[in-house]
């Protein structure tokens, strides 16, 4: 965690009285949980600083006036649906009919969530900022400074084109101003034409008499409006350093692309120091977060939500782990992958509150026990921790749910979930902590698990499995049924050591033992990992069913 805490003292040095912190999304579609990785950031830092004595306020920015530029993949819309393309995402309707607007649907999707991820945040839609005085007049500032502002955008934009966008970036530059304006006749504000986005810009801007002259390339309007009383937008750029400038912003992540030397997030601090007069915020560049090997794009419908993270895994463990890597780091995460990224979290708890020791650390102790309190979703540390029950004996748990019932599984989770916690006394939120993983683990097995993860008991064990069963494994069967009724309290390691030592001890090759016990409880010849199923399963059943077996 060293690098949090490098940033922190980067904002200390500034010895601002308040500290600002800023994120924000554009509510195009469903939000997935890369956008999860600067809030947490942010939300760490915020509690770093609060700790410190230092005030702190985390604000996010919803978009909501930015145009709609195309409808994401899978989004089930009407075929009109695409008329919308243009408009400010707060005009467009919610395709779903449950909030005021296509961005506020989505918007809150996620911002509903973070309070379970124990995000505090304040939300800012920007069609409503635009409408406040601070915004009108950096609009006025910006068109008053246009000369200023083309000199910056040739500084930053230039070098990076051929000479082929540069010619044709020059032409466009002659007649290019930092703001466009919603028509008030068909609504656009950045309508396509010809595949191409074409912002209805301010053509003129009369200081005197505060009056913009704009046309729109949609549906050929030409008029007149005050910055006062139109729905006036400036260039995200420019947009960008304005909401540094009026909320004095700290520090704001942003992802890599923009944080390139010379590149959006370089440019829109020359733009708040010499068009607006703020210096700008502490730039933190941070890597994505991938969906495997794809980057997740709302528009491709590319996206897991942090809804989706929610329904299969606790919040902490997403926390713990985006913020175990420097921001600079790739995160390359599937759905698949659940069951380990819980786990580690349980280690890191157990290992926090001395109940388990761990050597392969590369931090050292103070900073590791800093993730902990950072993964967490409330701002304290509760006196002792939750008695977890470990996600991947949940997922067998409850795949044998019609067989057990859930007063069993829960008897059963509870007597796992002890072993683990030595002198920690089970109480009603480890109860309820236990039945909220059996819920996730059961919905991730229904959506993500691999095949290796599911299986299903055999209802009878047929003849024709009995057949094909060797002597050596019917003797295996034997005593293992053995040990399983003469051991109650064998753990899962303990249990999978007996399996290969029994084996060995009659000569059978460990793949014939497994397949045979596969064999009489799931009919196939493979299935998950055979200790936790053993354990999982109901003792007497399972007895009596090697017992029939080995007969």
């Amino acid at each position: 965690m060293k690098w949090l805490l490098d940033i922190a003292d980067q904002i200390l040095a500034r010895k601002e009285e308040k500290v600002v912190l800023s994120t924000g999304k554009t509510p195009s579609g469903p939000i997935h949980i890369g956008s999860q990785r600067e809030l947490f950031i942010c939300d760490s830092l915020k509690r770093i600083l609060t700790r410190k004595g230092v005030e702190t306020q985390l604000i996010f920015i919803v978009d909501s006036f930015d145009p709609l530029k195309s409808i994401p993949a899978g989004l089930e819309v009407s075929a009109d649906f695409s008329d919308n393309i243009g408009r400010p995402m707060c005009d467009v309707p919610d395709p779903y009919g449950c909030h005021r607007s296509y961005a506020e649907h989505f918007a809150q999707e996620f911002i509903e969530k973070q309070v379970k991820f124990g995000v505090e945040m304040d939300v800012i839609y920007s069609h409503e900022l635009y409408s406040r005085e601070e915004m009108k007049e950096a609009i006025r500032t910006a068109l008053r400074k246009l000369d200023i502002l083309k000199e910056i955008r040739r500084k930053f934009i230039a070098p990076t084109l051929d000479k082929e966008h540069l010619a044709k970036f020059e032409q466009e530059e002659i007649f290019w101003t930092p703001a466009m304006v919603v028509c008030p006749k068909c609504g656009m504000l950045a309508p396509k034409v010809k595949g191409e986005v074409k912002p209805n810009r301010v053509l003129s801007y009369e200081d005197s008499r505060d009056l913009v002259r704009y046309k729109c390339n949609y549906c050929g309007y030409e008029g007149e409006e005050t910055v006062e009383k139109g729905r006036i937008k400036l260039s995200w750029r420019v947009d960008w350093a304005a909401k540094w400038s009026i909320f004095k912003v700290t520090c704001e992540p942003a992802g890599k692309d923009h944080c390139v030397k010379g590149g959006a997030y370089d440019m829109a601090l020359e733009v708040s120091e010499k068009i607006f007069g703020y210096k700008g915020p502490i730039k933190v560049a941070y890597e994505w977060l991938t969906l495997g090997e794809h980057a997740m794009k709302t528009h491709k419908g590319i996206v897991f939500t942090p809804a989706e993270w929610l329904s299969v895994a606790p919040p902490e463990a997403l926390r713990m782990f985006m913020l175990s890597f420097d921001p600079m780091r790739h995160i390359s995460f599937v759905p698949s992958r659940i069951p380990e990224i819980v786990d580690e979290f349980d280690h890191l708890e157990r290992f926090y509150y001395g109940l388990e020791r761990r050597e392969d650390f590369s931090e050292s102790e103070e900073e590791v026990k800093m993730l902990y309190e950072m993964s967490l979703s409330t701002s304290y540390v509760r006196d002792k921790p939750l008695v977890r029950l470990p996600y991947k004996f949940a997922i067998y748990l409850i795949q044998l749910e019609d067989m057990l019932g859930m007063d069993k599984i829960l008897e059963k989770s509870i007597k796992a979930a002890t072993k683990l916690y030595p002198g920690v006394r089970v109480d009603k939120a480890d109860i309820e902590d236990m039945k909220s993983r059996l819920i996730q683990a059961k919905n991730w097995v229904l959506k993500y698990a691999p095949s290796e993860f599911k299986f299903n008991i055999s209802a009878k064990l047929s003849e024709d499995i009995k057949s094909r069963l060797s002597e050596k494994q019917r003797i295996f069967l034997l005593r293992l049924l053995e040990i399983l009724a003469k051991e109650e309290e064998v753990d899962e390691r303990g249990l999978q050591n007996k399996v290969f030592e029994l084996a060995r001890e009659l000569s059978l090759n460990p793949p014939d033992a497994f397949k045979a016990t596969y064999l009489v409880i799931l009919g196939a010849e493979k299935g998950p990992r055979l200790a936790p199923l053993l354990l999982a399963l109901d003792r007497s059943w399972l007895i009596n069913r090697l017992k029939e077996a080995a007969s």
